[in-house]
């Protein structure tokens, strides 16, 4: 049955700008964690919450919106709008933003015998490639996803759009119960090759990221975001809290197997929270106005610089003031998704930039 493209899903657009701010508020706590050893608990509950589903939105989010970009530029000027505005962002953060940083720290931390490029070499003859990336390992591999999935897309046959009802909540269960033996496997080929093989950091995750982003292509073949109502989101909330539930039992008790729950339940986690945000921002935040539009547009942008706040404010606030950590934290997150926005907004503008951001 042949479906006609859906008005602009503005809840999807305003998901995007708060996420990029959890994003930063993630990134802001994580490496406060040396500073503050006492914290390291508080912080740590705050970065596995984040952790269990965050990136697994984004995955599915971009990849909600690939089957109509396909329809309309046809497989080789898809794959060309892809490489250019992901890869472009991956050589921005490696030529220009890295060394900033590298500097930055270099500078604020004392050391003085390591430089940039040397540094680089080592990362990239060693295949790990996941720090130079820096945030932009997302784009490397949202990217590698796209181009893989490019490959076997029918544009014909993504061109009919048929409604399908819902996976079951069973149907859901027992696929994130299918889910565990390869996450653990994942969790086994991370500790092989390492955490920023080729570019793909935590590769523990990956099996969750590629369920959300085919979840993601399905959603809009099947029409499945219209469907997701307040039993799916109820349902979706429960199947978060018993498995992040779980992990939580299991950092106070086993603390030395965290990260490997957290892995294997981490599409439980991924696929309940996702199902809850998806309903809660399609009912109270599917509207647009003038600042939600320049804050969905400065979003990406933000999104790529906002280390280059996050690291010198934790340095500067973290190390010389006295105040409770955790106002510390909150100060240095909103300063630094000020600025974050700020330049991810001019960024967009320049005419330099506009083919990427």
């Amino acid at each position: 049955m042949q479906k006609t493209t859906p008005e602009r899903m503005y809840f999807i657009d305003n998901i995007k700008w708060v996420l990029a701010i959890i994003v930063i508020f993630h990134h802001s706590i994580e490496f406060n964690k040396q500073y503050f050893p006492n914290y390291i608990d508080v912080f740590g509950f705050f970065t596995t919450f984040n952790q269990s589903y965050f990136m697994d939105l984004f995955f599915f989010i971009s990849a909600f919106f690939l089957i109509p970009s396909f329809i309309k530029k046809g497989k080789h000027s898809f794959n060309k709008d892809k490489i250019i505005r992901l890869g472009s962002v991956v050589l921005l953060t490696i030529v220009f933003i890295g060394p900033v940083i590298f500097t930055l720290l270099k500078h604020l931390l004392g050391i003085s015998s390591t430089s940039y490029l040397s540094w680089l070499s080592e990362e990239f003859l060693t295949l790990q490639w996941g720090l130079p990336m820096e945030v932009t390992w997302f784009c490397w591999t949202l990217l590698v996803f796209t181009l893989v999935w490019s490959q076997f897309a029918n544009k014909v046959k993504c061109q009919t759009r048929s409604e399908q009802p819902l996976p079951s909540f069973f149907k859901i269960i027992l696929f994130c119960v299918f889910m565990v033996p390869i996450n653990y496997l994942a969790v086994q080929l991370q500790q092989i090759l390492g955490d920023g093989f080729l570019g793909f950091t935590h590769l523990g995750y990956f099996p969750s990221y590629i369920a959300c982003f085919i979840f993601g292509l399905q959603s809009y073949q099947k029409n499945w975001l219209q469907q997701i109502n307040a039993q799916y989101a109820l349902f979706g909330l429960l199947l978060f809290i018993v498995s992040f539930g779980i992990i939580e039992i299991v950092n106070l008790y086993i603390p030395s197997m965290v990260l490997l729950f957290m892995c294997v339940l981490r599409t439980f986690c991924a696929i309940g929270m996702i199902l809850f945000i998806l309903h809660l921002f399609k009912t109270y935040m599917n509207f647009s106005t003038p600042i939600t539009k320049v804050l969905a547009r400065a979003s990406f942008p933000a999104y790529v610089v906002q280390l280059l706040f996050v690291f010198p404010l934790i340095y500067y606030f973290s190390a010389y003031l006295t105040w409770n950590p955790l106002f510390i934290v909150l100060v240095e997150w909103i300063i630094a998704t000020i600025c974050a926005f700020v330049l991810g907004i001019i960024l967009y503008r320049l005419p330099i930039f506009r083919r990427i951001f």
